[in-house]
Parts: C-alpha cells; structure tokens; sequence
C-alpha cells in the first residue's frame, strides 16, 4: 500500500477538485512506490517546478507524509494501521467499527481496504473519519490482481455506496491500467445507464474513487447496498423469470463446440481499449492540468 503514480494523480485530482488537505488520515501508512523522478516531472509538467526542486532537495525516508505536506500543504497527517509495524499513528483494526473522535478532511486509501476481510465494516469507518464536506480517495486492486489481498473491486461498488442518497455527492470512478499510468477510462454509473458496465484487461487494473462527504453517512451495516442492474429488474413489476426449456443433447453438444469462441468474443467486446459508451477516456494531463 502506498502513492503510487496513479495514486499521485487522484491525489492531484483531489487539489484541483477542491480537497481540503489540512487534516489527513491514510488508511494504512503509505509508502512511497513511486520514483522521485516522476515525482518531479510530475509537478514540473504542471507549472510547479519550485515543488519539484523543494523535493527533489528533501531527504526521504520511504512514507508519503514529506510529500503531502510540502507538495499538497497538509497540515495533520496521521495514519490508522491494525499493528505498529510500520508505526502508525492509531492502531486500529478496520475490520471493527472505529470509535475515536477525530474527523478529518482527506480519507486516503490507497490499496488497504483489499485486504480487510470486513469490507462493509472498513467502508463505514472510513466513511466515519471523514467529516462532511472531506473528501474520500480509493485507489484499489480491479482486475489481474488475484492474489494480492482479500478482493477486487468492481466500479459499481462505490457508485452504490457513495450515493448522494447515503451522504455522499460529486462521486468520480475511474479504471486505471497498469500499463498506462497517463491514461485513464471514467465510468459511467451503471444504475444511470440502467445496464451492468463489464470491463475485462489485458493489464492488472485499479480503480480509482473520489467523493465528497456532505452529511451523515447511512451505515453499510445498517442498511447495504445491492447490485443496480438487479434492483431495476426487481423493480419493474413484470412477470417473474420464464424457466427455460432444456437444450436436447445435440444442441449441447454445438452450443459446447462453439463456447470458446463464444466466450472470447464476449471477453472482447468488454475489453476496456475498445470503443465503447461507458468509458470515457481521460488522458491525466487533462482532468490534472495545472497545480
């Protein structure tokens, strides 16, 4: 878990979004997994070379709190870990509800909640520490990541529980592909195109959130979320699911010798470089133009 290069570009995105960085919390201490060059080239691209010299001239020690505060200006910074290994500031477990006091303006979560088993649990503490009007930033395993933590997200996760109707407003999700750090594809909401958004890759794939607390957040717990596309089929009122007829063997047997084919075209037309409605490609230089 740390600020990698897409990491560094939700936080840049975060600035010219209007985030307020006076009181930060990381959900785990991040590291830095990102070269100083590209740091600095980072700033430079976008007008702000005196912050690419401030820290090139910094000496590191492999966290992210050097860069949050001379790069973003933050103010606090404290992190929340379930053990002191990496001496976090608050040693909490996230897969039991937080009861500190504290409230911050910027929740950062970059490739922690993956590997937390209570994810519902994780979700509200981090809806928790955040006060209204904070931001909330996910950058977190999508795809090919098979056996880095718990769980892969999908995109539709956070539109359901980052919803204005739970608290939440201005909510962005983005898929960023390993291979192009510089480029990454919006998605569109599923529940506002009324259809799933299946995405595959040839790369491993993050996805990227960013919302807005602006008042008392609904309890996963309390009250969870379900899948868009099934509550608009739940909801139509039609007539319950026909059950289908069975296929006779010989139409098993030319329904399996195509299945392959089949199945790679399926994966094809989902792939994320393809043309399509529900991903808008947004090179970074664009949604982070200046600094």
């Amino acid at each position: 878990m740390g600020v990698s290069k897409e990491a560094l570009g939700l936080l840049g995105l975060a600035r010219v979004s209007g985030a307020d960085f006076s009181r930060v919390i990381t959900i785990g201490r991040q590291r830095l997994d990102v070269e100083m060059p590209f740091v600095e080239q980072f700033f430079r691209d976008r007008g702000r070379g005196d912050l690419a010299t401030q820290l090139a001239g910094t000496p590191g020690d492999g966290y992210c709190e050097s860069l949050l505060k001379i790069a973003f200006g933050a103010g606090v910074i404290q992190s929340i870990d379930a053990s002191d290994y990496e001496h976090a500031d608050i040693i909490h477990d996230m897969n039991t509800p937080i009861t500190i006091p504290e409230r911050y303006s910027l929740v950062a979560d970059f490739g922690t909640i993956e590997h937390v088993f209570n994810v519902p649990v994780a979700l509200d503490n981090v809806a928790m520490l955040a006060r209204p009007g904070a931001f909330i930033l996910h950058m977190l395993p999508s795809n090919n990541f098979v056996g880095h933590g718990f769980y892969q997200f999908s995109p539709e996760l956070f539109f359901q529980v980052y919803a204005a109707e739970r608290g939440f407003d201005g909510t962005r999700v983005f898929v960023a592909p390993g291979g192009t750090p510089d480029l990454w594809y919006e998605v569109r909401s599923p529940k506002e195109l009324g259809r799933r958004v299946d995405i595959t890759s040839r790369d491993q794939l993050h996805v990227m959130v960013l919302t807005r607390k602006i008042g008392e957040s609904v309890s996963l717990t309390q009250r969870p979320v379900q899948q868009s596309d099934y509550v608009e089929t739940w909801n139509k009122g039609a007539s319950k699911a026909k059950v289908k007829r069975l296929r006779s063997g010989f139409e098993r047997h030319v329904r399996d010798a195509f299945s392959g084919v089949r199945q790679q075209r399926k994966v094809d037309r989902k792939d994320l470089r393809r043309s399509r409605g529900d991903l808008v490609p947004r090179p970074l230089r664009n949604l982070v133009p200046n600094f």
